[in-house]
């Protein structure tokens, strides 16, 4: 007697293969027959009229303190994914030294913008080093399969102390102290190495992230080592910016030195690479030089897999949220009530006409740059918001601009977006649509998922919590490529699905999963894709702390699978946590 059988199902196997009409059987959490099953199982899935999916695997998650107070892992629970992979963009909490856990969560709380409250109170510390850690993910269950990176700025803490906070070059002894310990966390199942070398990624005390500097000799010591070990992959953002001064002359040959390194990366360590990669606004092509270039190196027997976003990068506001008006002394004086009451007193017409007249609080900026920073420039883009509503559109027309309804309104900007925050429950959401979105469209996302060289990722699940919830990225790629897109041509489900499944397996090596094949693990999806939708984006008051974050739930997962036990059903979550960390094996290798 089988355990399952899923019946009636169009397979979308994740290989890129044409959909097939299935069932599915599975025993002891693997899939054993794929094809017409007869017999009898201890429970049935009727997917009829549903396509049957490989479960998603999310190689791009911060979800590494969250790891250790959660076991749902939503936003991404809420999307079919069934491991996901923390530790990314040289970021991480291990290995580590009692002195130095304030400046971890500053790192934390900077780049990846997440509340330090709630790494301090959601964290308690019990563990030094990167293996440490692991035992501490090792010993929880998950509705899902986690996984983690070794990351470089804890790394380079641990071992170099403040001369690393103060980006001095690490000496030879440095690197093969550090290279040790790669190796250790490789031996004890970290999947890969992470580093980033994004300018823009600064601490919340303003500081660049350590390693953002690191020379050749450093990383390269960190790729050795890593390939040494024989297992894991190497992902790393390189050197980028939004600004146009990087793609003059000078900054596309700096962007191809970039390339250079990280083709001298994947040489070293003979392992799997993946960059993160987007469409910046200052240079539309250099997408397309990067890929060009990584489609060389893997010509050339490289693995090098391009990570590319499937919609724009940019910013959701709310009320509750953040929005330009939130540092304006009239706004911070009744910031802290409730919701409710808090829209009262902004409906109040005095309030109103103050906050609007208002300017940021220079002492409150002084107090939080970065997020002054943040609302100066979500204000100088103030024309491009563009007013959500259901069914979502995340490729809106020029003509649902900001600057266009008031204009049609008859009201200045602010004044619009102001009222439009405060209608209704005060639960209104606006996007700010950044890279990722040249001449109002998503083509350059289309054009870097088409390739067949790129890793679907950079949802960042865990991270930038008050500000984007990407990792509802699944939802989006199967029901906006694949089936609704109206500016543009769409994807074939089967590459998408790909995309989300076998792409990303295979990318870390992770040859048990990703594919709906016998003798693969049964993380499975099954999915109404007719009905397949995204709700909106909400704010939810349920980290430690109280402290906010943006979720955004789906409808259209009939049943999701980890390791063939039902964690949601019907949109509903079932109880079950049969999720488990991962360990990189050798055993796992092709």
């Amino acid at each position: 007697m089988y355990d399952m059988i899923i019946r009636g199902g169009t397979v979308i196997d994740g290989t890129g293969a044409a959909g097939y009409a299935a069932d599915v059987a599975i025993k002891d959490g693997l899939i054993v027959k794929v094809g017409t099953v007869s017999g009898a199982a201890r429970e049935e899935i009727d997917a009829g009229g549903a396509i049957v999916t490989p479960g998603f695997i999310d190689v791009h998650t911060h979800y590494d303190g969250q790891f250790l107070w959660d076991d749902r892992l939503d936003p991404s629970f809420s999307h079919g994914v069934t491991t996901a992979i923390g530790g990314n963009c040289g970021v991480g909490f291990a290995p580590v030294l009692p002195e130095h856990k304030q400046a971890l969560i500053e790192l934390m709380e900077g780049v990846e913008e997440i509340p330090g409250i709630v790494l301090d109170e959601g964290l308690d510390w019990d563990w030094k080093t990167f293996p440490d850690y692991l035992d501490r993910l090792a010993a929880r269950e998950y509705t899902m399969d986690v996984a983690c990176h070794i990351a470089h700025a804890p790394l380079r803490v641990f071992v170099m102390g403040d001369r690393a906070i103060n980006h001095e070059a690490a000496t030879a002894d440095d690197v093969a102290q550090m290279a040790t310990l790669v190796r250790e966390a490789m031996d004890a199942g970290a999947v890969g190495f992470s580093g980033a070398r994004l300018l823009e990624h600064l601490s919340s005390t303003g500081a660049h992230v350590p390693g953002t500097f690191a020379d050749d000799d450093e990383l390269l010591g960190m790729a050795k080592a890593m390939g040494e070990t024989g297992k894991g992959t190497f992902q790393i953002i390189p050197l980028g910016g939004v600004g146009a001064s990087l793609f003059d002359e000078a900054g596309r040959e700096a962007r191809l030195a970039e390339h250079d390194r990280i083709v001298k990366i994947a040489e070293i360590s003979g392992r799997p690479l993946t960059y993160s990669l987007v469409q910046f606004n200052s240079d539309e092509e250099d997408w397309k030089m990067m890929i060009d270039e990584s489609e060389r190196a893997v010509a050339n027997g490289l693995p090098i897999a391009p990570q590319v976003g499937a919609r724009s990068v940019g910013a959701l506001t709310t009320l509750d949220g953040n929005h330009i008006f939130m540092l304006r002394p009239s706004y911070v004086a009744v910031a802290d009530l409730p919701l409710t009451e808090r829209l009262v007193a902004l409906r109040d017409p005095a309030r109103r006409a103050a906050i609007l007249g208002e300017k940021s609080d220079p002492a409150v900026v002084a107090a939080n740059p970065q997020l002054g920073s943040f609302i100066e420039m979500l204000t100088g883009r103030i024309g491009g918001i563009f007013p959500m509503s259901l069914p979502l559109d995340y490729e809106p027309g020029p003509e649902d601009r900001l600057e266009v309804l008031a204009k049609a309104a008859g009201v200045p900007m602010e004044a619009y977006l102001y009222d439009h925050y405060t209608k209704g429950d005060g639960t209104n959401v606006c996007a700010s649509h950044m890279l990722n979105f040249i001449g109002g469209g998503l083509d350059g996302s289309y054009n870097m998922m088409s390739r067949e060289i790129t890793a679907s990722g950079l949802a960042d699940g865990g991270a930038h919590m008050k500000m984007i919830c990407d990792a509802s990225m699944p939802t989006f790629m199967l029901s906006f490529w694949a089936r609704d897109r109206t500016r543009g041509p769409t994807l074939p489900l089967e590459h998408v699905v790909k995309k989300l499944s076998l792409k990303n397996a295979e990318l870390y090596g992770m040859h048990d999963r990703g594919q709906i094949a016998p003798g693969k693990r049964a993380d499975i999806n099954v999915i109404n894709f007719e009905k397949l939708s995204l709700h909106m984006p909400h704010i939810s008051h349920d980290l430690p702390k109280g402290s906010p974050r943006m979720l955004q739930g789906s409808t259209g997962y009939l049943a999701t699978l980890v390791a063939g036990v039902v964690t949601r059903r019907n949109d509903a979550e079932t109880g079950a946590r049969p999720g488990r960390l991962v360990r990189s094996k050798l055993a796992l290798a092709a």
